[in-house]
């Protein structure tokens, strides 16, 4: 708190004295390089007390980041997952809706991988126990329309 006390009392004074030389400067050729060293002048007492501060404030936040970056990365790779998980089931329901057959849950399994990518795993489709005999057009119809295996069962009775 005091450096910042001290870096704003530096441009409090810095901003008097360029006021100060700015009155007292004279006309012509002469004032805009007088201008321009004054301003140089400015600059110099702003960014000169934050130079100090970078180093301080770089070793602060790589200290602090790791933990910060990891609860990051977990999220977007959850809200990654999540994104897929939804495009991936909306994309077989309306496959199943095309095909005439209503489903009771669709369960998408994934992970991943050291990459960075996504591994589905598994895809499995539960139908109604009414559509007990669509399971193996629904399953060559997914199968197809993903281009990987999905297993298709029929609900023995479960509520959900």
């Amino acid at each position: 708190m005091s450096a910042i006390q001290g870096w704003t009392a530096g441009v409090c004074f810095a901003v008097l004295a360029v006021a100060i030389l700015q009155q007292i400067l004279p006309e012509g050729a002469m004032r805009r390089m007088a201008e321009l060293a004054v301003g140089a002048f400015f600059l110099c007492a702003v960014l000169a007390p934050l130079a100090k501060a970078v180093p301080n404030l770089s070793l602060f936040f790589q200290a602090s980041s790791p933990p910060a970056r990891e609860a990051l990365r977990d999220t977007v790779e959850n809200q990654q997952q999540e994104a897929v998980r939804a495009s991936l089931e909306n994309l077989i329901a309306a496959q199943l809706v095309r095909e005439g057959i209503f489903y009771k849950k669709i369960e998408v399994f994934m992970d991943m991988d050291e990459d960075g990518g996504i591994v589905i795993s598994k895809v499995a489709v539960i139908l109604p126990q009414e559509y007990a005999g669509d399971c193996g057009r629904a399953a060559a119809s997914l199968s197809e329309a993903l281009g990987m295996t999905v297993e298709v069962t029929a609900d023995a009775g479960m509520e959900g």
